[in-house]
C-alpha cells in the first residue's frame, strides 16, 4: 500500500563499504554498481519495496508500514 503512514527501512544495497555502518536494516554489498542494482531489482521485486537511492553508491529500500487498527471487527 503506497499511502500507508509510515515506511520502514527493509535494507540497504551498497558499493560503499564505508558509506553504511550497521543498524536495523540487513546490508548487502556489491561489487559494482550494476550489481548493486541487480540486487535491489530482485529485493524490489520480490518484496514489493521501494528503492531509493542515497547517491553515496547505497540505495535504501523502504516498505510501508500496515496501519495497526485500534478495534477488531468480527464477521458473523
Amino acid at each position: 500500500m503506497a499511502d500507508a503512514p509510515q515506511p520502514v527501512m527493509f535494507a540497504v544495497v551498497t558499493v560503499n563499504r564505508k558509506a553504511i555502518g550497521g543498524g536495523m536494516a540487513p546490508i548487502f554489498f556489491a561489487d559494482d554498481v550494476a550489481e548493486r542494482d541487480r540486487i535491489a531489482m530482485w529485493l524490489s521485486r520480490i518484496t514489493n519495496c521501494i528503492v531509493h537511492d542515497l547517491h553515496d553508491g547505497s540505495l535504501a529500500l523502504t516498505v510501508n508500514a500496515v496501519p495497526q487498527s485500534s478495534s477488531s471487527s468480527t464477521q458473523d
